[in-house]
């Protein structure tokens, strides 16, 4: 039997979906190993501009997609905002209780801010703004997204979100790995609920500068 001629086309279609695929598993790879100067120095000048490289490769890998996924709607920019300072206001309380059931957890979160005093105010929240969208625009988007192509949607999204937080352990430690798996839970929720990157990368953008550059949890 001679194959059809859709199928030399088909099989090259399903050989180029393994390239986002390819090229996002590395970035992944990469952000575990860059991370791991956190805590020893200043991290964002080396993980900053990569955070910059992600983003341009996750917007070129569907910038239609990126486009929809992050068009202003007002339901999304409300549950970002409610969910970002939710976030933030949940977030002193809890270490402090966390603390009080186990006293070493306030040194060792000190140790984490050492990258975060290595340069000035305005140079970390520039880059911690780009790593943030750089997080979201991979985990939550085209990650997901691509993995859909060979697991269902829960699934894929699974998968994200365990590949967000093991990246985060490049750091080495256990603290930052469990709050990125608590916050990529947040986050993640909001991805799905919304149909929007917006939402989750407004929350993200709440809560993150606030208890890493502006008031410290420890």
């Amino acid at each position: 039997m001679q194959p059809s001629a859709d199928e030399p086309s088909t099989t090259s279609a399903e050989q180029r979906a393994w390239i986002p695929l390819a090229v996002l598993a590395a970035l992944i790879v990469a952000w575990f190993v860059l991370i791991q100067r956190f805590g020893e120095g200043d991290v964002y000048s080396v993980l900053g501009p990569f955070a910059c490289a992600v983003c341009a490769v996750s917007i070129a890998i569907d910038p239609r997609a990126m486009q929809r996924w992050l068009a202003p709607n007002s339901r999304a920019l409300l549950i970002g905002a409610g969910v970002g300072l939710g976030m933030v206001a949940l977030t002193y309380p809890v270490f402090r209780l966390a603390v009080a059931i186990a006293p070493s957890l306030d040194a060792q979160v000190q140790v984490l801010y050492i990258g975060v005093y290595s340069t000035t105010l305005p140079r970390a929240l520039a880059w911690v703004v780009s790593i943030i969208l750089a997080e979201e625009l991979l985990f939550r988007g085209v990650w997901p997204a691509t993995l859909q192509r060979w697991l269902p949607t829960r699934a894929a999204y699974l998968v994200s979100l365990i590949t967000y937080a093991l990246a985060q352990y490049g750091t080495g430690s256990w603290i930052v790995m469990a709050m990125a798996g608590v916050c990529g839970i947040v986050w993640t929720l909001q991805r799905v609920y919304t149909d929007s990157l917006l939402s989750p990368l407004i929350a993200h953008l709440i809560w993150s500068p606030t208890v890493i550059l502006f008031y410290p949890v420890t």
